[in-house]
């Protein structure tokens, strides 16, 4: 009788904290240097689906931009001859809705457009962009090696 006693508490310990680990969200966690990138998977201004997990390998640099933000447009041209010359992969995520318009606006800036990618709701919470803009560079594992 005690040992089912025991079986039975301990059961239902294992339970509870099966359901209690369950229940914590990453969104409540920050985004900090050294954990694992969070996954987007997302598709690009040619309807290309995307997953970050798929570049397990390479260096990846995702550079959430606005076109309303001149600082963010000379960063977005930077990095992504940065990416260009260290052979990382770049992820331009326009954080605008107008994607007409930042079309246009990688053209001129002469970026690539096939790096053109736009945020969703669950990328940016995931990357816990609240306001204005961010810059995450991964490294070849899935790491997060540094947040600008």
């Amino acid at each position: 009788m005690n040992f089912k006693l025991k079986t039975a508490g301990i059961l239902v310990g294992v339970a509870s904290l099966v359901t209690l680990t369950s229940a914590v969200s990453t969104k409540n966690v920050p985004l900090e240097v050294g954990m694992q990138a969070p996954e987007i998977s997302i598709s690009n201004i040619s309807g290309e689906t995307m997953m970050l997990s798929e570049m397990q390998g390479e260096n990846v640099i995702v550079n959430f931009w606005s076109v309303k933000d001149a600082e963010s447009r000379i960063n977005n041209v930077r990095l992504s001859k940065e990416a260009e010359r260290t052979g990382s992969k770049y992820i331009g995520m326009c954080i605008d809705s107008d994607r007409q318009l930042a079309e246009e606006v990688m053209k001129a800036d002469n970026v690539g457009v096939e790096s053109l990618y736009f945020a969703d709701r669950q990328v940016t919470d995931e990357y816990q962009l609240a306001k204005g803009t961010r810059t995450v560079k991964i490294d070849p594992y899935g790491v997060v090696a540094a947040i600008d």
